[in-house]
């Protein structure tokens, strides 16, 4: 078994299958600052460890995760100065958006494991994995989203459609995870008991696929959604939330 514990996240690797695990338990796994560069950097030594196939993330505690930090996060907290143009681009897109295709476009099968809160940004956590296992009670959605603005945009009208993205993008309702399964918004949702075993068991059979197959048929999935855009979507969205910033104050 091979261990590495950064200062919000643990990371784990046994019999080829990679566990990363946010762990703030008492913020519900909150990004903040210190968490979005862990993951950054759990997601860095996962790639290079020979020893996992397959890449399991989920969450310590009460639940996956509930969003941005609201008392600290480069997505939150304005930096000093206030926001400007170029902080603003060097700020939200290197710490924060270029997270999304390189978590996306990861060259090895990605699981999310849901439990508890899987909210805004957390929510979009769990959509950039290739497949997302939750409980059935889980909470998922987007409220934040109220607020206005472009937040983590881009995946939503691609997997649910556009009448159930944007139900639940402007009414800012959450749903089970159940309901999440059965709109598309997870892949497949199990009782909360069972959720941990059903997710072992999934990687387990994924990790027995040849590294050079399973990433062959990542590439191949993920070609069809650029062909379709998705990577001008996640720069277009980039740069609305950039813009949301300078103009809000006005």
């Amino acid at each position: 078994m091979i261990e590495k514990e950064f200062e919000t996240v643990l990371y784990e690797s046994l019999k080829n299958i990679g566990y990363i695990t946010l762990n703030r338990p008492e913020k519900h796994n909150a990004l903040s600052s210190q968490l979005l560069d862990d993951i950054d950097a759990v997601f860095d030594y996962a790639e290079a460890d020979d020893n996992a196939k397959v890449i399991v993330l989920k969450g310590a505690g009460k639940s996956f995760c509930s969003g941005f930090d609201l008392n600290q996060s480069y997505y939150i907290t304005p930096p000093e100065g206030g926001w400007k143009y170029k902080n603003s681009y060097n700020i939200l897109n290197n710490k924060i958006f270029a997270k999304y295709p390189r978590i996306l476009n990861f060259p090895k099968p990605t699981i999310a494991q849901v439990h508890g809160y899987c909210t805004d940004a957390g929510c979009y956590l769990q959509l950039l994995c290739d497949i997302t296992l939750a409980a059935d009670d889980a909470v998922l959605g987007h409220p934040a989203q109220l607020w206005g603005g472009a937040q983590s945009l881009p995946l939503w009208q691609f997997y649910l459609g556009i009448k159930k993205a944007r139900y639940l993008l402007m009414s800012g309702r959450r749903i089970s995870g159940k309901e999440a399964a059965e709109m598309g918004l997870v892949s497949i949702s199990v009782p909360r008991e069972e959720l941990e075993a059903e997710v072992n068991k999934l990687a387990a059979e994924i990790a027995k696929i040849p590294h050079e197959g399973a990433l062959h048929n990542k590439i191949a999935l993920n070609t069809d959604l650029k062909i379709r855009g998705i990577d001008a979507l996640f720069e277009y969205y980039g740069q609305m939330n950039r813009y949301g910033r300078l103009f809000r104050k006005k």
